[in-house]
């Protein structure tokens, strides 16, 4: 049975609203919501071993028996991989597992904002307002990505949130052709991206590991790219880490095992995000997008 706190999501195919179904949240609410839980979740020690213990297990052999049940559970479109299922040697090779080459076409159309990731998207205006919000919580754009000229750039713009829950597509894409930047890492402490955890301790995200990569796109300006990690994964994997040229579409990089999430910060008058996005936001309820779909429009 779902739970009532579990998240909403809005459909854009069949324009219905969904309830989430959080994957085994049961570990989750003993380390968010009991006194022994909470503090383990604030020893970063504990939480480092738990975190290199369970990926250690997730990288192992014997966690392949769990691939089929997460198949099941999640309802996989198996006929979409790359690779045959009896190829993973660990969960955590299916987790970061390949598609197909058309299983994710990327909308080509120049002036499209397209999303980086399958995902649940909210879409933020910061213009007048001095903190970021998310799930409830606020903190300072500075806090995330801890550089103030940056953070000054992008403090009246647009902030599309990305977050990837364990059943997604765990790579993710350049959503435009450009260059970048060295991709800048910023440490924190290692916490979920679940709505349990979110719930329950605040500025979540501003306390996990992240990687920021300013992306110089031709057709959206100057983006602030950020990946973060999570509990029990942590592990954020980018295909470059120098100054890079890139293409539409082409992979930036992936997570390993856990839900994580994708934050791009745009210029104010950069691109204007799809209206059905703001508007399900403006009601609290994430929008479920794919990998190359469309979520905005260019302004010239």
């Amino acid at each position: 049975m779902k739970s009532k706190s579990n998240p909403q999501l809005y459909n854009r195919s069949t324009g219905n609203v969904e309830v989430e179904d959080a994957y085994k949240s049961g570990g989750l609410k003993i380390l968010y919501r009991t006194v022994l839980g909470r503090a383990v979740t604030k020893s970063v020690l504990i939480k480092r071993r738990i975190s290199r213990l369970y990926g250690n297990y997730m990288n192992s052999p014997k966690s392949t028996k769990k691939i089929n049940e997460f198949i099941r559970h999640y309802n996989i479109d198996v006929s979409e991989i790359k690779r045959p299922l009896d190829s993973f040697k660990s969960f955590n090779d299916f987790f970061i597992r390949e598609l197909k080459e058309d299983a994710r076409p990327i909308d080509d159309t120049p002036e499209h904002l397209v999303s980086p990731a399958d995902s649940r998207l909210f879409v933020f205006d910061l213009a007048g307002k001095p903190q970021l919000p998310i799930k409830g919580y606020w903190y300072q754009v500075e806090d995330l990505v801890k550089d103030k000229a940056i953070a000054d750039q992008y403090k009246d713009g647009w902030c599309f949130i990305y977050r990837l829950a364990p059943n997604d597509y765990h790579r993710y894409a350049y959503l435009d052709s450009g260059y970048q930047e060295n991709v800048i890492k910023i440490n924190g402490i290692l916490h979920s991206v679940n709505p349990i955890a979110l719930k329950e301790t605040p500025s979540v995200m501003a306390k996990n590991y992240r990687e920021l990569t300013i992306l110089y796109t031709d057709n959206f300006g100057p983006v602030a790219h950020i990946e973060v990690g999570a509990l029990f994964v942590g592990k954020i994997v980018n295909r470059e880490y120098g100054k890079y040229k890139f293409k539409r579409g082409e992979e930036k990089g992936w997570f390993e095992f856990g839900g994580s999430t994708v934050i791009q910060l745009f210029r104010k008058d950069a691109i204007a995000p799809d209206a059905d996005i703001l508007e399900q936001t403006q009601k609290g309820i994430e929008t479920i997008v794919r990998l190359g779909e469309k979520t905005g429009i260019a302004r010239k």
